[in-house]
């Protein structure tokens, strides 16, 4: 039997071409398929991708020292509003890092840590689900202090042997930082600068006694300050230090810089001077407001605190820390326990019974502890009659009444607060939103209105004070700008 190949006829040509070309069509048309579903930003992409990649929230920055090196190999972590680490990673041989999270939320915390260095907390206000932020984190080294110096007598000279990380390149116009009044943490920072400067000692009003180089160049800081010469001031009170290091030298320089804005330079000087005056109660407290003014809120509290402990009889660290609990969401356990015991020892203090019921107030909230919002309501209330004036204290109350559902005492407190201080925004809007509750729409409409005329005037007063109060421009060694945000 013979086997071959027979050649098709014309109508067999005509097949397989048909056939061939209908196969190869067929391959052309998957592979392109298959290209466009795989190709980058393709849109045939799935809607559950695109809506991830939406709701991705990016942060992004660098960790250094105050000097402006590098954090290499640091652990930063992002955690969320429930206290949970959503993600984390290590900072590269430039001390940035990137974190990346689909994850939506709007409270979240960037947290930095390092064996050698102080752990840093840093609220990531604004950053909602789908944003991306920039962060300069500045972490602090863990220095073990000389046994000497925790005797050494805090009236001997002490050789200013390290210089200065920084200098001042010149002032700005803070009115134009772009902040809003409205901001409660810029307020509150700006409330403990002013605080903090009014614990300096004044020179003029110190006894007649023999002057050094130094008491000059510190008089006259104080002279160029009240002049409106805050570069000139500043200048003064660094000289003061270098001639001679002592305690009110340090704080008269920290506090002038923490006063203009120059958070980092502020908290240099401070650490500098608590270490060298470590039982300074006053000294340890600026190193706290430093720290709020760079947003390290964390690490505020634990210096106010530990300058409570220094001098419990000190009024000024319990007042700035009931400051921060209003202004700050959650502060270390520390805060509760020195702000029970402002109230413990000073039981008739109007302050103190607010404040602590304000933590009361807020941990009772937080774990809903009906027993804690009771107490708090009982401090709340000791506080009002012992300084009827406080209005933030009846706001406080309004808000605890109607969270409780108890709108007829709510809006009587929020009565009370309009009453003791006519001129607050806050209680007339409490009391603009109690009216509403209570169908009262007139009288509602009144107290807006009334709440947004006193808010803009409050606003145009901070933005005036802002442009008065001139903020320092300071430059880093490495020539780097670093004037606060």
């Amino acid at each position: 039997m013979q086997i071959g190949f027979r050649r098709p006829g014309a109508d067999g040509h005509r097949a397989l071409w048909t056939a061939a070309t209908c196969s190869c069509a067929r391959f052309l048309l998957v592979m392109a398929l298959a290209g466009l579903l795989n190709a980058p930003g393709s849109g045939l992409q799935s809607a559950a991708e695109a809506q991830s990649k939406k709701l991705e929230t990016k942060v992004e920055g660098k960790v250094c020292t105050v000097a402006g090196t590098a954090v290499t190999e640091a652990l930063v972590s992002l955690v969320n509003g429930a206290e949970e680490k959503v993600a984390e990673t290590q900072t590269d041989g430039y001390g940035k890092f990137v974190i990346t999270v689909a994850q939506p939320g709007k409270y979240w915390l960037l947290e930095a840590r390092k064996d050698g260095f102080r752990t840093v907390r840093v609220e990531l206000a604004g950053l909602s689900a789908g944003g991306s932020k920039q962060f300069e984190v500045v972490m602090e080294k863990l220095e073990k202090a000389n046994a000497d110096a925790k005797t050494r007598d805090a009236s001997t000279t002490i050789e200013y042997s390290d210089e200065a990380n920084f200098t001042i390149a010149g002032v700005t116009d803070w009115s134009g930082a772009g902040v809003h009044g409205s901001d409660v943490k810029v307020r509150t920072s700006e409330t403990l600068a002013k605080e903090t400067a009014a614990l300096k000692s004044d020179s003029g009003n110190r006894a007649a006694e023999p002057v050094s180089d130094a008491d000059s160049h510190r008089s006259l800081g104080d002279a160029k300050e009240k002049n409106g010469d805050a570069v000139g001031a500043v200048n003064e009170y660094e000289k003061a230090v270098r001639l001679e290091p002592n305690e009110e030298n340090y704080f008269a320089w920290g506090a002038e810089l923490l006063l203009h804005r120059a958070g980092v330079a502020a908290v240099e000087v401070f650490r500098k001077g608590a270490a060298a005056y470590p039982k300074s109660s006053r000294m340890v407290a600026g190193l706290g407001a430093a720290h709020f003014a760079d947003g390290q809120y964390a690490e505020a509290a634990e210096r106010m605190c530990e300058a409570s402990d220094l001098n419990p009889q000190a009024t000024a660290p319990y007042l700035f820390l009931g400051k921060m609990e209003k202004a700050t969401a959650d502060l270390p356990a520390c805060s509760v326990a020195r702000l029970k015991r402002f109230v413990s020892e000073q039981p008739q203090n109007a302050l103190a019974n607010e404040y602590f019921g304000l933590v009361l107030w807020k941990e009772g909230r937080r774990e809903q502890n009906q027993a804690e919002i009771r107490e708090a309501e009982g401090y709340f209330t000791k506080a009002a009659a012992i300084d009827p004036s406080l209005a933030e204290v009846y706001v406080q109350l309004g808000m605890l009444y109607k969270t409780r559902g108890e709108n007829h005492e709510a809006l009587r407190a929020f009565q009370s607060a309009v009453q003791a201080s006519p001129k607050s925004s806050d209680a007339h809007y409490q009391l603009s939103l109690a009216y509403r509750r209570a169908g009262n729409a007139a009288k509602s409409k009144r107290e807006m209105e009334t709440c947004q005329e006193l808010r803009r005037s409050e606003d145009a007063a901070l933005e005036k004070e802002r442009r008065e109060l001139r903020q320092f421009v300071t430059v880093l060694k490495d020539g780097h700008a670093a004037a606060p945000e």
